[in-house]
């Protein structure tokens, strides 16, 4: 009998082990998840299986990243709103000495989690991610957060029906072909110009010879606009201009306008891939641009008080993520094309700097103060210009038949 009786449970153990789901899904009990760095909480373990009997949202982010930070403010409000009645909890893969500046600076009422091993549970490639778990323990959504809303936790909170767009970053879609729109190859360069390819995200690396020289670029998932900005070298977009009644709506950020493409050329062409790109794009669309200056409102990086030393790095870094900025040996310019990505309009470097700079930022996009002094670590300030400068732009323009 007893032989019988453990047979039993090890019968009820296995078929438990195969219920059990390690990887959340949708409709289906949320694998337990123990996260033990709490950052602001004096409860500083929790697992998800105590939980129970109230909704929860997970939300996966990171400092660095720009869409997260206006999702964990909205987050930040309907917690605010629904007390006790939902747990809400933000994971990041950061440090915590790193989540805790955040903290700091937001004044957040969210519970802060610095986590690495979710990722084995939670499978996902682009923050923010957002995952919905109803009072039973049940996966209703697995969406991006600006999905979330009151009337969303209402319906959770009285076990009514949801139905949020699912956040798929693994869907590939077998009918989506890459093809290949136009390509180009002789003994001095190569050029391949392809659709959207969905098994990329969009983004840009700098081609290489064997002996390291620079000599090309390839480009993945890029509007138009994108495609002529990286290779012209302009900061932002905020010195794009359109002309001819065109607009930023006439380039949406779908597959049918995205593009990849390859620029890669031999020794005698080796300082001349990015004209060649240029001129090859203007030939293949009915849009084209070039560089022009016009005169607009800009932020000024200005230097106040001669404090920075010039570097003595051997060769250049440089590291970009976010609010993270580490590098070595860079010019003034590189630093202030780095702050236009977080200004509404252009930076202009009036530094009077002239040499190589070891530049090292750490700051929260929720609190501008902290960019501030970081910069005043340096002797420099950013601040808007009094008066329109003329800025260096690309114009995007109609091509004259």
């Amino acid at each position: 009998m007893k032989r019988h009786f453990l047979l039993l449970l090890i019968l009820v153990g296995l078929a438990s082990c195969k219920n059990e789901n390690t990887i959340a899904e949708l409709g289906k009990t949320v694998p337990n998840q123990t996260f033990s760095t709490i950052l602001n909480s004096n409860q500083k373990e929790i697992s998800l299986s105590d939980l129970k009997g109230k909704p929860i949202i997970l939300e996966f982010w990171a400092t660095w990243c720009g869409p997260c930070i206006p999702a964990m403010k909205k987050l930040d409000s309907l917690q605010t709103i629904f007390g006790d009645q939902i747990e809400i909890i933000t994971i990041s893969a950061e440090k915590p000495e790193r989540l805790q500046k955040f903290i700091e600076s937001s004044k957040t009422s969210l519970r802060i989690v610095s986590d690495t091993t979710h990722l084995k549970k939670f499978k996902y490639q682009v923050i923010p991610h957002t995952i919905v778990i109803d009072k039973n323990g049940i996966v209703r959504a697995i969406t991006n957060p600006e999905n979330v809303t009151e009337s969303v936790i209402q319906n959770l909170i009285s076990n009514d029906e949801i139905d949020l767009a699912f956040k798929d970053d693994f869907y590939v879609d077998p009918t989506l072909e890459v093809k290949t729109i136009k390509a180009v190859s002789n003994s001095d360069y190569r050029i391949e110009l392809k659709s959207y390819d969905q098994s990329k995200r969009g983004g840009s690396k700098i081609l290489k010879d064997p002996e390291g020289a620079v000599n090309g670029i390839e480009m993945w998932n890029n509007t138009l606009p994108r495609l002529y900005q990286t290779l012209f070298d302009v900061a932002s977009y905020h010195r794009v201009v359109y002309n001819d009644g065109l607009s930023d709506e006439d380039f949406p950020y779908d597959n049918e306008n995205r593009y990849n493409m390859i620029v890669e050329v031999s020794d005698t062409y080796q300082n001349e891939w990015k004209k060649i790109g240029i001129d090859f794009l203007n030939e293949n669309f009915d849009v084209n641009a070039k560089m022009g200056v016009d005169t607009l409102n800009c932020f000024v990086l200005r230097n106040i008080d001669n404090t920075i030393e010039e570097s003595i790095s051997e060769e250049t870094e440089y590291m970009f993520m976010g609010s993270i900025f580490k590098t070595k040996k860079i010019k003034m310019s590189q630093l202030a094309e780095y702050l236009e990505n977080f200004t509404s309009l252009p930076v202009l470097d009036v530094t009077e700097l002239n040499g190589a700079y070891d530049i090292d930022l750490e700051w929260q996009e929720v609190d501008a103060k902290t960019l501030h002094s970081e910069l005043k670590k340096y002797g420099l300030i950013l601040e808007k210009s009094d008066k329109k400068l003329p800025v260096e732009v690309m114009e995007i323009y109609k091509r004259k038949s």
